[in-house]
């Protein structure tokens, strides 16, 4: 049966049983580096009244700025000396782009996303471009680093052809690094998720319909450092960090993070949420409301210490 044709349901229940788990051109950049852009690219898709990648941009800047307070200021951890091209896959607002070119004005940063909502008016060493990431790449092959950040299970569905990709383009020396949350929440010292936690619920119905649409998110850290291998990287490495989903955590830059996490999410689940419930697992749209308010309300407790973590692979082409 068709996505689009899914019966209604009446009330937001999920079952815990087995049903849930069934289921770049040179470096001068010519125009023939460019994909072409039609007018439709333009033309953001509303979903129930929500206009996508127009509003989701807020919730990427709350979650850039939590990053980059996870990292303590640094946007990458592969010890790239002296880039000459950097390339940022699913730029997203272009943020990280922009950040990365102010740091290495010497370089080339070029930002790839299917979504133009980047600002236009940036530093000359920084362009974006329109461009699906899963079509052959018109990218040079002397690049110096290939950026990429939450990207695991819907943008990137595989890491083996990534990986090829990345290494065919970079030059000898280069580096990939790839920043992926482990979008399963754990719990800190206050213990386990209750088993009626709606956080938990919301974890396990939207994994069950990005499944259903073809998307499996639960891609570990190590099976990307493996497929990095795979494809023939070295001194590759994982970095383990937490993303908190609340202001718990003691340290202050932790602390901040886990705020700005806590308010995107309650700005932002909504858009995440209502294609994948209502259009693939048809769900009316009062009922996500209903559901989702008890999942808000579970995010702004202090009581609730829970996060997701939050890996940094990076690996180098052989010089």
């Amino acid at each position: 049966m068709p996505a689009g044709n899914l019966p209604r349901r009446s009330l937001p229940q999920a079952s815990h049983d087995d049903d849930l788990d069934s289921t770049l051109g040179d470096d001068t950049g010519s125009e023939a580096d460019y994909c072409s852009v039609t007018d439709s690219v333009y033309d953001f898709p509303v979903e129930n009244g929500r206009t996508y990648h127009a509003r989701e941009r807020e919730r990427m800047e709350l979650v850039n700025d939590a990053i980059n307070l996870i990292f303590e200021g640094k946007p990458f951890f592969a010890p790239v000396r002296n880039p000459h091209k950097i390339v940022d896959m699913g730029t997203g607002t272009g943020a990280w782009a922009i950040d990365v070119g102010d740091q290495f004005p010497e370089a080339h940063v070029v930002g790839i996303d299917l979504s133009p909502i980047q600002p236009k008016w940036v530093a000359p060493n920084v362009e974006f471009r329109v461009d699906d990431i899963d079509q052959p790449w018109a990218f040079s092959r002397s690049i110096s680093l290939i950026h990429s950040r939450l990207m695991s299970g819907h943008s990137i569905r595989n890491w083996p052809s990534y990986f090829r990709k990345c290494y065919a383009h970079l030059s000898p020396g280069g580096w990939v690094e790839a920043q992926e949350v482990t979008l399963t929440p754990r719990c800190a010292s206050s213990g386990p998720f209750l088993s009626d936690s709606y956080i938990l619920e919301w974890h396990k119905i939207f994994h069950h319909g990005m499944r259903r649409a073809g998307y499996d998110l639960n891609v570990s850290a190590d099976d990307i450092a493996a497929a990095m291998e795979d494809a023939g990287f070295i001194n590759v490495h994982v970095q383990r960090k937490i993303m908190p989903l609340g202001p718990w955590c003691p340290e202050r830059h932790l602390r901040e993070a886990g705020r700005l996490v806590s308010e995107s999410l309650n700005h932002g689940i909504g858009g995440i949420s209502v294609a994948v419930f209502t259009r693939i697992l048809g769900w009316q749209v009062i009922d996500l409301e209903l559901f989702l308010r008890n999942v808000r309300r579970e995010i702004r407790s202090r009581s609730l210490h829970a996060f997701w973590p939050f890996c940094v692979i990076y690996g180098q082409k052989p010089q």
